[in-house]
């Protein structure tokens, strides 16, 4: 169990594409609409344009920050509690707008130590429409990355002190499309202070991460000590990879078979509400973490899900919790998670596992 002199500011450092979250229960017919896929995570271009004031129109909104980093920011600060604001460090970039105002207030609000930047060039904040459909069970997200793009290693740089400061850097492949420098960098910085030892925590994020960057992932794999992903992530990377099998079980350990220049890679894949799969380096074992069932008309919402995992397994790893222990913790933040609107937990505070 962790001090309390163990939880200093900024123990994480994460960064990524602030998104503020505009969720709405939508039909399929507004999918079809604007040719979204019912459960899948996608950039918006021009056909889109018309989305976001469409969705804001016609169905009821509900406003969150979001990001897939900024989102296990969040959930770290939620299990850690309203008297550990700051152990996670957010870097992105916003517009100088009302919804970049917005979901700063939001985020601070949460706990995390926000780091934004501002364009002052008149690029909109990021938005990203996540539209629910069949009660809950398939969300589409759609993506308007707006000032998030212009997040540079310059900006990166300007903050060093938080990257030193920090013992667990936390990355989702999102980043990658927007700022692929400042990963690399971060990676390697995994290794560069001998003084105080960093882990690398790295998070595939969706199908087109490995099928479009698959360079820059093999670049840093060598550097991630836990990979996470859920099992449409883990199958594109391992079709990138050039893996010769589909089988999660053979995919989880030939990831972790990876050249790793130190220590061991955790190889975690999601299944929604299959076992949990973890292979690690040099153990040919792979072992599965049962996840409680939830009943089906609990489920409100599946957007975030993933972040809420990274979330309370990091905050779990923070508090020196044991590994089976971060797991529970992981799936403890889904399941709440899936059971609200947005990648929201209960205002009252975690029951923790």
């Amino acid at each position: 169990m962790a001090k309390a002199s163990d939880l200093q500011e900024g123990l994480v450092f994460s960064l990524g594409n602030p998104l503020l979250d505009i969720s709405a229960n939508v039909t399929d017919d507004f999918l079809k609409k604007y040719d979204l896929p019912k459960n899948g995570a996608i950039l918006a271009t021009k056909k889109h344009e018309n989305l976001y004031e469409d969705l804001i129109n016609v169905f009821e909104i509900d406003y969150n920050p979001g990001g897939a980093s900024q989102n296990t920011c969040r959930f770290i600060q939620w299990i850690l509690g309203k008297n550990n604001t700051g152990i996670a460090s957010f870097l992105g970039c916003i517009g100088n707008d009302y919804f970049g105002k917005m979901m700063e207030k939001k985020a601070k609000s949460d706990g995390v130590k926000i780091l934004y930047v501002t364009d002052e060039a008149g690029t909109a904040t990021g938005t990203c429409a996540v539209l629910i459909t069949d009660k809950g069970e398939n969300r589409s997200l759609c993506a308007y990355l707006g000032a998030a793009e212009k997040l540079t290693k310059e900006h990166l740089v300007r903050n060093w002190y938080w990257v030193e400061k920090a013992k667990i850097f936390y990355l989702a492949g999102h980043s990658i499309s927007v700022t692929r420098d400042s990963i690399i960098a971060l990676a390697k910085q995994t290794l560069a202070d001998k003084f105080n030892e960093k882990l690398l925590m790295f998070n595939l994020a969706a199908p087109y991460v490995s099928e479009k960057h698959i360079d820059v992932l093999n670049e840093i794999l060598p550097n991630i000590d836990y990979l996470f992903g859920n099992d449409q992530e883990y199958l594109a990377f391992a079709k990138a990879k050039g893996y010769k099998t589909t089988d999660l079980k053979e995919i989880a350990k030939l990831a972790a078979s990876e050249k790793k220049v130190k220590g061991v890679r955790f190889v975690i894949i999601t299944q929604g509400p299959k076992p949990v799969l973890v292979a690690k380096t040099g153990d040919q074992k792979v072992s599965e973490y049962q996840v409680p069932q939830i009943d089906p008309k609990k489920i409100i919402d599946t957007n975030g899900a993933g972040d809420a995992f990274t979330g309370g397994f990091i905050a779990y790893m923070v508090m020196k919790k044991s590994f089976d222990d971060c797991i529970k913790c992981a799936i403890y933040c889904a399941s709440e998670c899936i059971q609200r609107l947005g990648c929201t937990f209960p205002p009252a505070g975690p029951k923790l596992p």
